[in-house]
């Protein structure tokens, strides 16, 4: 994918020199702020980003904002040794951790929060692990690209898109847009008795940003 390798580039660049950081670091503020705000992260937060690449910008920019601990996996070897790094430079080894990790393999017992960057691939198989292990209650933010380059990117089904919230970025980004998604609980008809409900509750209701 040529979108991809060529923001690859940039953040080998970025990591290995500050003045680049602190340009392309410019790109990813304002969306940051705004999903921080949108899934209500902070410090008590145990944050996934899944696709961290070699400059994980918005594992540090979001720990940055929102003191969250926060664990990158990327799969790609390189990239983590790069951004291993990076991470150590800066001091933020206590509070950023980076694995060599597939998305579509990773176990999800200790997040409450995960990030999925706007290169994963295949999203849909890594969304369907999401789906099965991740708790409930756990947010989930899906960057999506903007409508023109939609077919640079993996392609996401229109049944993810159920009971989500979508915040729109603005500026000359890749990223249109960010979901959210928070997982529900299975209910099974002993459980939903037990509650009084005849079907599952929806959880997301609309939060302004």
């Amino acid at each position: 994918m040529k979108v991809t390798k060529f923001t690859q580039k940039i953040e080998y660049w970025a990591a290995e020199n500050k003045i680049v950081y602190n340009i392309a670091s410019c790109y990813y503020k304002d969306i940051i702020r705004r999903e921080a705000k949108l899934a209500n992260i902070n410090n008590r937060d145990h944050v996934l980003c899944i696709g961290g690449g070699p400059c994980p910008f918005s594992a540090i920019l979001l720990h940055q904002a929102t003191g969250a601990k926060i664990t990158v996996i990327d799969n790609i070897k390189h990239c983590v040794t790069v951004a291993k790094q990076l991470v150590t430079r800066m001091g933020l080894d206590d509070y950023i951790n980076v694995m060599h990790q597939d998305g579509v393999e990773v176990e999800l017992n200790n997040y409450t929060v995960i990030l999925l960057a706007l290169q994963v691939s295949p999203l849909e198989s890594v969304l369907e692990n999401l789906h099965k292990k991740a708790r409930p209650g756990t947010r989930l933010l899906i960057r999506r690209p903007r409508e023109c380059l939609s077919k640079l990117y993996s392609n996401l089904s229109t049944k993810w898109l159920k009971d989500c919230i979508a915040i729109n970025h603005k500026g000359a980004r890749n990223i249109g847009n960010t979901l959210l998604c928070i997982k529900q609980e299975s209910f099974n008809e002993d459980k939903m008795a037990i509650l009084g409900i005849s079907r599952p509750h929806a959880i997301v209701g609309s939060i302004a940003v």
